[in-house]
């Protein structure tokens, strides 16, 4: 804020200057009509006129008062109509440009009318000569100011919309995130405990394994909230708005949740993330999987799974293939649709993108590809 005043300050300052250096030259050497009488006074006039200009921001209405005054003396009384139109026009322009609009516009076009035609009024005998060149003169600086208060109003718009559209996006995220915790716990949970419930009596030592796997499920889900409100909670504008993983090409705690969902899976993994990678990227490809994960265990039960990822110059490709279900899975969770399109717009908001299908002997595929870093906006007007 303090640079901003002290460039408008300066602004101001040259502005008022060139005013009244222009306004002392056309008094002094008697530019105007002829017969025109520099005096005292009209020194006097464009003293304080330049006063004026240099704090014109404070109250552009009173400086473009006491500039009509002062015109309007000066023309009057020596005759000079020209030294103070650089003045009339800065005055003019700021009231245009400053207040609300509507009042503004007003104001400046009434003071303008007013010093053309009483400016030409002191030229009868080329009043319309005269008032043609006043009405350029004066009505020039009023559209003028009109339209850079239109552009900033635009551009304060643009500004405005784009972060509520950021804040949205993150909602959107975040939302996608807490989906992603709740579900995947959920839904290991729930296979376990109707695991333990089938077993109880026939085998309490596997009932009992997989209570403990509930437990531990629950625990991780907790965490990952807990950490989910910590960031939410979080002042420091330079922390990621989402948990990203400590070590993004660690898996572990995928792994281990898809075990204890009863998911056999089988890795393939070619290549490594480099140092720079994007966290969205990280947290876009570890949500990617444990989603796909989940609704491996939700609606195919447990089946082997293929997890392959492969790392290539700036982009990320995960292919989570699974076996179709040979039974239903212990009380089938309703699928909502949600966790694909949450897959489908993470890695689209990231330039990438997300297919699924069936595959040839009745398993599921999803093969996402995820850039290591978001594209810049002239990339994406680039690409279209």
């Amino acid at each position: 804020m303090n640079v901003l005043a002290g460039r408008q300050g300066l602004q101001d300052a040259i502005l008022a200057l060139s005013a009244t250096a222009f306004a002392v030259v056309a008094v002094s050497f008697d530019f105007g009509e002829a017969g025109s009488d520099p005096n005292a006074l009209a020194f006097i006039l464009v003293a304080v006129v330049g006063a004026g200009l240099l704090v014109r921001r404070r109250s552009p209405m009173a400086l473009l008062g006491v500039v009509v005054l002062a015109r309007l003396i000066m023309t009057w009384d020596t005759g000079n109509d020209v030294a103070l139109i650089p003045a009339a026009m800065i005055a003019l322009y700021t009231v245009a440009r400053t207040g609300d609009r509507r009042t503004s516009l007003l104001v400046a076009t009434g003071a303008a009318v007013l010093m053309m035609f009483v400016v030409a009024g002191f030229n009868g005998e080329e009043f319309v000569q005269e008032l043609a060149g006043e009405t350029a003169l004066m009505l020039l600086p009023i559209a003028v100011g009109d339209a850079a208060r239109s552009r900033a109003d635009h551009i304060r718009d643009l500004i405005e919309t784009e972060a509520a559209a950021r804040v949205q996006a993150e909602r959107i995220r975040i939302a996608r995130d807490l989906h992603d915790i709740v579900a995947h716990g959920l839904s290991t949970i729930a296979i376990q405990s109707g695991v333990a419930a089938h077993l109880l009596d026939r085998d309490p030592d596997q009932a009992k394994e997989s209570l403990e796997i509930i437990n531990a499920t629950g625990k991780h889900a907790l965490e990952e909230l807990r950490a989910m409100v910590g960031v939410l909670r979080s002042t420091d504008d330079d922390e990621p708005l989402r948990p990203t993983p400590a070590d993004p090409n660690d898996l572990s705690d995928m792994l281990a949740g898809a075990a204890n969902a009863g998911l056999t899976v089988t890795i393939d993994l070619d290549g490594r993330f480099p140092a720079d990678v994007g966290d969205a990227c990280v947290v876009a490809m570890h949500r990617i999987i444990q989603e796909a994960f989940t609704n491996v265990a939700r609606h195919a039960g447990a089946v082997p799974v293929r997890l392959s990822i492969q790392h290539g110059t700036d982009t990320v490709r995960v292919q989570i293939v699974n076996r179709p279900g040979t039974s239903s899975p212990r009380d089938p969770i309703p699928s909502t649709g949600v966790g694909v399109i949450g897959m489908t717009e993470r890695a689209e908001a990231l330039g990438g993108g997300v297919r699924t299908q069936t595959t040839v002997d009745g398993g599921f595929e999803v093969d996402a590809t995820i850039p290591y870093h978001r594209p810049t906006p002239s990339a994406r007007r680039h690409d279209r």
